[in-house]
């Protein structure tokens, strides 16, 4: 067992989220990347509220494009990301993958190759990477 704390804000937000992934697929929505962004907007809607997300979205605009580029290359440890990098996603996963056994290695290594990691959702893909290690 890890001696670290839950992240409970983050488990939160994951059963909020399953709850709104649980709606839309009952009322039908297709899973794709327009009806990801909607339900996550919901997300971020119940979690914050009206005015939690007014003032984040007005704290965006009071930063210059200078000072949101810094703050980009600040989360992503000094390296300028590309969303359409494809290099750089591939080589961030070869790197994961590396110690895995070869049954799940070649499993992650196939959705890569279908262009179903992306820069998108490549932190969530290595934190499952993180998982399968363990196991």
């Amino acid at each position: 067992m890890s001696d670290q704390q839950p992240d409970w804000d983050k488990i939160t937000e994951g059963k909020i989220r399953h709850g709104i992934a649980v709606e839309a697929f009952g009322k039908g929505m297709e899973l794709n990347e327009d009806n990801m962004r909607l339900m996550e907007k919901w997300v971020q809607f119940i979690i914050h509220g009206y005015d939690g997300i007014k003032d984040i979205l007005e704290q965006k605009k009071a930063l210059s494009s200078e000072e949101v580029k810094k703050a980009i290359i600040d989360k992503f440890d000094g390296e300028v990301v590309k969303e359409t990098d494809e290099d750089y996603v591939k080589n961030e996963i070869n790197k994961a993958v590396k110690t895995l056994g070869k049954k799940d290695k070649n499993k992650v290594l196939y959705q890569l190759k279908q262009g179903n990691i992306t820069v998108d959702n490549l932190q969530a893909c290595l934190d499952k990477i993180g998982e399968m290690k363990h196991f």
